[in-house]
């Protein structure tokens, strides 16, 4: 597994040297995109829209626009040169309860471990946290932008989670419909908790999978071979949300 990100982690005066690998992987189908005419494969290509001419990639560099078609031009050599300690160095803030971070600030996962020298105080940090039930903020400088991120025990390591800063999270009043309440009758509550606390059982997520991605790769099968593809039948909704309610509840207890 190739590493995504090295330098050290630094907590008041102690010092780690680390190395940072992708926790997560994409594992979903990929299509091209073809001419429906002749099959042919479609591209994209980057054009200038001065000149009309195509570029290669060592001729594009990064503009950030003051005004009007008027940019301040940046290399990678002035990326490099930002004076931030997160570049080279995850610098934690502060430690602090787990149960106060919000789940929406979550973004990418990676994982943790010590470079070569860092084993013992990789282990002190770990097992301090674990022992105080802690959580550590601070940042780190990756692709180009000063990541907010939190570190915590994981299976034996130290899990980074980048998260999103306050101001990228958008304010649910925007959405149509949230904190909507209605009136409901204790008869159809009392049922919803029934069907809730019926099918409620310790999570095991080994025991789901992309079924989605299943059916895509039978129906590619099948095309291949020349076979008819069935189409699902769509399930017929019940007359009435009490209906709904109470044949939910008799398949799960009967389904038991």
């Amino acid at each position: 597994m190739r590493a995504v990100w090295r330098g050290s982690i630094t907590f008041g005066l102690v010092t780690i040297p680390v190395k940072v690998y992708s926790a997560t992987l994409s594992k979903e189908l990929k299509f091209n995109l073809l001419h429906a005419k002749d099959g042919g494969r479609i591209r994209y290509r980057r054009v200038c829209e001065k000149c009309g001419q195509e570029v290669s990639q060592e001729e594009i560099v990064r503009g950030y626009e003051i005004s009007k078609n008027e940019y301040v031009i940046l290399t990678d050599e002035d990326f490099e040169k930002v004076p931030l300690k997160s570049v080279k160095s995850i610098e934690i803030n502060h430690f602090f309860e787990p149960s106060e971070l919000n789940v929406i600030y979550y973004s990418n996962f990676y994982y943790i471990s010590p470079d070569k020298g860092g084993e013992k105080a990789y282990y002190l940090l770990r097992r301090a946290m674990d022992e105080t039930s802690s959580m550590a903020i601070g940042k780190m400088g990756m692709r180009g932008k000063e990541h907010l991120v939190v570190l915590k025990n994981f299976n034996g390591g130290l899990l980074l989670a980048q998260l999103h800063y306050i101001d990228e999270i958008r304010s649910p009043s925007e959405v149509p419909g949230w904190g909507i309440e209605v009136e409901v009758t204790d008869e159809e509550l009392e049922l919803a908790k029934k069907l809730i606390l019926a099918m409620k059982k310790p999570l095991q997520l080994e025991n789901f999978r992309d079924e989605y991605k299943e059916a895509l790769l039978k129906l590619i099968e099948a095309k291949l071979s020349g076979k008819v593809v069935t189409v699902t039948e769509e399930v017929s909704a019940a007359k009435s949300l009490m209906d709904a309610l109470k044949a939910s509840l008799e398949a799960v207890t009967h389904g038991q």
